[in-house]
């Protein structure tokens, strides 16, 4: 889609309507939308069913086991390979809290991921969403599985090695990057990240982990749709 089609800085679009503002009827809706709509559909319901998911603790109850061995573990990298290859895909479906999945119902996939999606349709919606966790989520767990052999002391590489990561917020975060693309002024897109993870470092006092994945991801998802859209 080349980025002149939108002239907006900020070309996000209500989820009632289509990349030209027009409102959606139901079946458009539905088939416009449909990842959107699904992603919702599952993690709301995984939560109904086995509540909310745990970061440290995985035995107090079957629901937590459960979804800890389905969770992204950087450890798994050298330890269980296929179970990290597996949970690349089933992380982004499990959150530990409230806020958490708020955070991605609302900001990312309300927002960002359905916007995404109508602009560019549900198949590449899809695949940027999973490339996150493809292409960033193994980089990093290489780069700490690697570091914490030469600096085992580190208590920021302990920290990231011994607990689970969990949730959409690096795919939703992917898809807001390559929605910069059309932007009509795509920096002052690419700056907002930036300002919103700053603010959650030093007020909000988030893992630096958490920042240095969410930012990465939205730099990776402008520079792998910019080379497409120049194809």
């Amino acid at each position: 889609m080349n980025r002149t089609l939108n002239k907006r800085i900020f070309p996000f679009v209500w989820p009632w309507q289509g990349k030209g503002g027009e409102t959606l009827s139901l079946r458009q809706f539905i088939t416009t939308k449909s990842f959107t709509i699904l992603y919702l559909i599952i993690i709301w319901s995984l939560i109904r069913v086995l509540g909310f998911a745990s970061t440290w603790d995985c035995r107090s109850t079957w629901q937590l086991a459960l979804q800890c061995d389905y969770a992204f573990w950087i450890r798994n990298l050298s330890t269980e390979p296929l179970m990290f290859t597996r949970n690349l895909f089933t992380t982004p479906f499990i959150h530990n809290g409230l806020d958490h999945i708020l955070f991605v119902s609302v900001l990312g996939f309300l927002l960002m991921v359905q916007s995404y999606e109508t602009h560019f349709g549900t198949r590449k919606t899809i695949i940027m969403f999973f490339l996150a966790y493809l292409i960033v989520a193994p980089f990093f767990a290489a780069l700490y599985s690697l570091a914490i052999n030469f600096y085992p002391g580190s208590e920021f590489l302990n920290y990231v090695m011994s607990r689970n990561w969990v949730g959409g917020s690096i795919g939703m975060f992917q898809l807001y990057g390559a929605l910069a693309t059309l932007s009509r002024r795509p920096l002052i897109m690419l700056a907002a990240p930036v300002v919103f993870e700053t603010f959650n470092l030093l007020v909000i006092e988030i893992h630096p982990q958490i920042s240095i994945m969410h930012l990465t991801c939205t730099f990776v998802g402008y520079g792998l749709s910019s080379g497409i859209n120049t194809k």
